[in-house]
């Protein structure tokens, strides 16, 4: 087999020349041979306003279900884990780090689970798995009041960013469509707070053609479920 070095690789993933906005996360790996039969589940877990000032969440768990694989999250908030893929998709809890915050925008505790939904053609498409955790600092300054009776979903976009529903009810939706959070449905990142629980589950869909990891996804009150979309 010959092999190509990695600077060579590295150097062919800038833009692609096309304009349009791109996902800046690096190609995922997902025949990847340490993970066997299973599936290669990686990513990053970054603060609510990584954008503008770069920060991962340290030491936050996570466990695949059933008592699954586990993996805790590097200082710069990436996570690496082998999980099963012979469903279309598994559910990843990840529980919060005991620490403050290192960042200085919003410092405090992450205090919100998170309820991870790793899609199998999501992974095996090379959508990158990015989610969000924000600090009880930050919560307060969200522009809304989080009803811990009530679920949340956080939908990372990757690719092209699209309009993204929910089927249940919910507050009004925030999106990250540059840098910054402002009221709205359409970004890279989309936030719908204060999601009626119903049945214990919602239906997450988005607007237009070559949308991956449409469907299905959980609910728990006073938790964050995140989810990707590929958009290709």
């Amino acid at each position: 087999m010959r092999w190509t070095p990695l600077f060579l690789l590295l150097a062919a993933c800038g833009d692609d020349g096309g304009g349009g906005v791109q996902d800046s996360a690096p190609p995922i790996d997902t025949d990847n041979a340490s993970c066997g039969d299973q599936l290669r589940y990686t990513g990053e877990l970054v603060d609510w306003d990584d954008d503008t000032t770069f920060c991962g969440v340290n030491e936050a768990l996570f466990q695949e279900e059933d008592n699954g694989a586990m993996d805790t999250t590097a200082p710069n908030g990436r996570f690496d884990m082998c999980i099963s893929g012979t469903a279309r998709t598994r559910r990843i809890d990840v529980t919060p780090p005991a620490d403050n915050s290192p960042c200085a925008m919003a410092p405090g505790m992450y205090a919100t689970p998170i309820i991870a939904i790793a899609d199998r053609a999501v992974i095996r498409g090379g959508g990158f798995q990015s989610m969000r955790m924000f600090t009880t600092a930050r919560a307060a300054a969200l522009g809304v009041v989080l009803d811990p009776a009530k679920a949340h979903v956080f939908v990372h976009v990757a690719g092209e960013a699209r309009a993204v529903s929910l089927g249940n009810a919910h507050g009004p939706a925030q999106a990250n469509a540059a840098t910054t959070w402002a009221p709205g449905d359409t970004g890279h990142d989309v936030f719908f707070p204060n999601v009626e629980l119903g049945g214990g589950s919602t239906t997450l869909t988005a607007a237009g053609a070559g949308v991956t990891g449409a469907g299905t996804i959980p609910l728990e009150a006073g938790k964050i479920t995140a989810a990707t979309l590929l958009v290709q």
